[in-house]
């Protein structure tokens, strides 16, 4: 007894099981004293005895007693037995008949607690965890899994079968995540893995190794196979009838879990697969693999959700969902910084500014912040200084940096071609006009571009531009410099100044594909010093340069011309647009000739004959065109930009010859009255921008502007659209301003409608029609209620009414299920309606203070952003949590619906 009571001292988990005969043993019932004693955590089995008859000592337990004292127990001891079987009984245990499948279901059970709580099974994860909460729980969401205030509830059946496949730039915490997740689900699980390094091991030829490991996880013993082929067999029917958690990191390619877990059907109702994916794209493959199992052969379909959706839906009870991890937001960064550099001191004063500039330094990555913060502990302040200008030149620490490569190293040539343009030239840039140059080097942009974004090298925006982390941008031009490090006339992209300068003394410079050349100052150049240096050129873009050129210069053959190569010429600032004629402008695709200061246009006509395949055309703020460049433009032209040019009179006559016409924008062109009769029949034409002109009307006969999908016509003071308008089917958005609005209920693809400032009180009834409308904008309108007809418009995401001063009473968005913004701020509004659902879509609300929110309902149990409506709601938005709203009493959630409370509104600006 001695040595078995050092043992329960030392032990973190007691389980003794009662049987009807437990209290016959006095060794038995002195082990339980001691437990009790010894202040364990006890976890009683009642295995054919109820913790009623231990607790009360009935039955045989009663007669059990009875046997000791006859046999010379003391009444203490006895006493206390008595107490600590009390004790037990009323911990949180297992009782046998309560278990359906009886033994072998109780084991599993037992089994799986234990492991959990004793963290057998967990992974290793940092302690410095920062903005991981929201993370996890949209994990959770994503995995079908019951989580509250930080917690799995327990108790819950998966359901169906789910896969979710994470992505995100290399060091932004996809591993932690995966892992955090991981510790807290997998006692779900009949079995679990977690398989490190997909990608390595498979490079290795290791395959059938990682598949031992896999069926090695989950039947709990040894495997060893002959071949990756009788790997796959045997994973995909030994587990069909079990429900696992298998997680596979560091995967770049589909093939790669092809022999692993292909079917989602070869694991047991309740399974969850997450990948962690070095590329976007697998999402998509797996929507594509045919369905094995039997019970799904008569079930299958494919139904991808609406464009863009990350949701796949397989076949019935199949999920395949997708979850980007983005970069921390800059409050979140630094506070993990601090984490790292002071250990949980307050960050001293002359330390502050330098660790907010270094934490901004890493761009939001997790894994540079725990380096170079952890690396600064307890360093003098020149270490700091030091470490952010070396953060500045190069930004990743060397494991992200070898990452990177690979990744880099991976792509296809054109899309590699792509990333560096888009890091030397291109961030946050419209894609679209890139897109033109690329297509005329044979890049492929379109596969180029995806494979970036699945990549996650390179992301399109919302308003359609090219973006990459500010640390991807300087390891792109990296890359470039890598290219000759001492002597920049050798590398294919040049876009530093100073670099430059020294190539402008070169003669021969014929390593450079690209160039962009801005000075701040005007420069002049002799026409043989400049161009005929950079005989490779494709792209080049340069401002307040002076081409002194020979006066005989269009009268040049083909051959003695320049730039042979270029596809896209940018001369912002030009002083003579009569320097073109020394290039050679039969290749060029896109012309952009902003802000020139050109007196004389009358070479135009020559420039355009020798540009026979320009597509793009971009004249904004040319203040000394008065004639429409359009009658002598290329027949292949698709985008023309006359923005803000002053002295425009009018768009050209001839407009009509352009039918490949994609996109039109004379925005502020004030002298412009009318469009051409003919421009109604350009079956191209998509994007229509007469913002600010003088136009009066526009009409819309049936069967005209057949393709129009984007018009904006913002301040055009005399301009009245007519009911016509609705003929325009394939309308998806539409900006007016000062501009009275009539019927608009047939424009069935509208998605965006842009009122901003207009003068209008109230929205026409045929609003209601708009089933597409996505994005409503009325800011600093007139309107004085809210509009009754988009109650029930369910596509609706965003409603601003910001600033309507006019607009009182209710606010009522009961029946807009897809709705994430509302702004409301500035108004009059004094009641807020809203109905909760399961989880809500809400993630933007902007009001003012002494706003009543009336009403919330909401299903019992259900998951939501109001954080269980029991003292305070939160909402999610712009990665930060913010306290919202602050509940005056409990709400009750007893029924389907909660009682009508009053609300009052905290803080609300996100």
């Amino acid at each position: 007894m001695p040595k078995i009571f050092e043992v329960i001292k030392h032990s973190e988990i007691c389980i003794p099981i009662f049987s009807k005969d437990f209290a016959s043993s006095k060794s038995c019932l002195n082990e339980v004293e001691k437990m009790v004693e010894c202040e364990r955590t006890i976890m009683p089995i009642f295995y054919d005895a109820s913790p009623t008859v231990v607790g009360d000592q009935q039955e045989s337990y009663q007669q059990s007693f009875c046997n000791h004292a006859a046999k010379g127990v003391s009444p203490a001891t006895l006493n206390n037995w008595k107490e600590a079987l009390r004790s037990v009984s009323r911990k949180r245990g297992w009782e046998l008949e309560k278990f359906q499948h009886g033994d072998h279901q109780l084991v599993k059970e037992v089994v799986s607690t234990v492991r959990r709580l004793l963290r057998k099974d967990e992974l290793d994860v940092t302690d410095h965890l920062v903005g991981m909460d929201h993370h996890v729980q949209e994990m959770m969401t994503k995995l079908g899994v019951h989580y509250e205030n930080g917690q799995v509830v327990e108790g819950q059946t998966l359901m169906g079968r789910r896969v979710v496949e994470i992505s995100g730039l290399p060091g932004i915490g996809k591993s932690t995540l995966v892992k955090i997740v991981y510790n807290k689900i997998h006692h779900l699980f009949e079995g679990w893995s977690f398989l490190n390094d997909i990608h390595g091991k498979v490079e290795e030829k290791r395959l059938a190794s990682v598949q031992e490991d896999l069926i090695s996880d989950l039947q709990k013993k040894r495997c060893t196979l002959r071949s990756s082929a009788d790997g796959t067999a045997f994973i995909k029917y030994k587990f069909r009838n079990l429900r696992v958690l298998i997680v596979l990191d560091n995967v770049s390619d589909f093939e790669q879990i092809d022999s692993l877990a292909r079917d989602p059907s070869w694991f047991g109702p309740g399974s969850r697969i997450i990948i962690v994916s070095l590329r976007s794209n697998l999402f998509n493959e797996y929507s594509q693999v045919p369905v094995e199992n039997y019970e799904f052969q008569e079930s299958a379909r494919l139904s991808v959700l609406g464009p863009g959706s990350s949701v796949v839906n397989i076949c019935d009870g199949i999920l395949v969902e997708k979850y980007e991890l983005k970069q921390m937001n800059d409050g979140l960064a630094f506070q993990l910084f601090c984490k790292y550099a002071f250990r949980g001191k307050p960050v001293p004063q002359e330390f502050s500014s330098l660790a907010r500039d270094i934490s901004l330094a890493t761009g939001g990555l997790p894994s540079v912040i725990q380096v170079v913060g952890s690396s600064l502990y307890g360093k003098p302040i020149k270490f700091w200084e030091e470490a952010l200008d070396r953060l500045k030149r190069e930004p990743f620490n060397k494991e992200v940096k070898r990452i990177l490569k690979r990744r880099y190293e991976a792509l296809e040539d054109n899309a590699q071609q792509i990333f560096l343009d888009t890091a030397c030239f291109f961030m946050g840039k419209d894609k679209t006009i890139p897109y033109y140059m690329w297509e005329a080097c044979k890049y492929d942009p379109c596969r180029g571009v995806d494979e970036l974004h699945n990549m996650s090298l390179v992301k399109t925006r919302e308003n359609n531009e090219l973006w990459m982390n500010n640390q991807l941008k300087v390891f792109g031009r990296e890359i470039v410099k890598e290219e000759n490090p001492r002597k920049p006339f050798k590398r294919s992209r040049l876009w530093n100044q100073e670099d430059i300068e020294r190539v402008l003394n070169k003669r021969k410079v014929d390593a450079v594909e690209a160039l962009s050349a801005t000075f701040d100052n005007c420069r002049s150049f002799p026409e043989h010093g400049f161009f005929p240096n950079f005989s490779n050129l494709r792209y080049l873009r340069m401002n307040h340069v002076i081409i002194k050129g020979n006066k005989q210069s269009a009268k040049k053959s083909k051959e003695d011309l320049f730039l042979p190569r270029l596809k896209w010429l940018e001369w912002q600032w030009c002083h003579n647009i009569s320097s073109l004629l020394a290039l050679d402008l039969s290749g060029l695709v896109v012309l952009d000739l902003s802000w020139s200061t050109s007196r004389t246009w009358r070479c135009w006509r020559q420039i355009m004959k020798k540009a026979k395949n320009l597509k793009v055309l971009i004249l904004k703020d040319c203040c000394w065109l008065a004639e429409s460049p359009i009658s002598h433009a290329p027949l292949k032209l698709e985008r023309l930009n006359l923005e803000r040019c002053s002295t425009l009179a009018g768009v050209g006559r001839s407009i009509g010859k352009l039918r490949n016409l994609v996109s039109l924008n004379i925005k502020f062109c004030s002298f412009v009255q009318e469009l051409p009769e003919d421009i109604g029949s350009l079956e191209a034409l998509k994007e229509l921008y007469i913002d600010g002109t003088s136009i009066k009307a526009i009409d819309f006969p049936v069967g005209s502007y057949g393709k129009l999908e984007i018009m904006s016509a913002c301040n055009c003071k005399s301009l009245s659209l007519s009911n016509s308008i609705g003929n325009m089917k394939s309308l998806s958005y539409l900006a007016l301003d000062d501009t009275e609005l009539n019927s608009i209920g047939s424009l069935e693809e509208l998605q965006v409608m842009d009122l901003s400032d207009a003068v209008i009180d109230e929205l026409p009834s045929s609003v209601k029609y708009l089933r597409n409308l996505k994005v409503l904008k009325m800011p600093r309108t007139f309107i004085r209620e809210f509009p009754r007809g988009i109650k029930n418009l369910e596509s609706l995401e965003e409603i601003d009414f910001s600033g309507c001063k006019s607009l009182t009473g209710e606010c009522n968005v009961t029946g807009l299920a897809s709705l994430n913004v509302l702004l409301l701020v500035h108004t009059d509004i004094s009641q807020l309606i809203v109905t909760i659902c399961g989880y809500s879509n809400l993630q933007k609300l902007r009001l003012d203070d002494g706003v009543l929110i009336l009403k919330i309902e909401t299903t019992k149990g259900a998951r939501h952003q109001f954080n269980g409506c029991e003292t305070a709601t939160q909402f999610q938005a712009d990665g930060h949590h913010i306290s919202m709203l602050t509940v005056s009493q409990t709400l009750k959630q007893g029924g389907s619906q909660t009682e009508a409370r009053k609300l009052l509104v905290d803080e609300v600006w996100l």
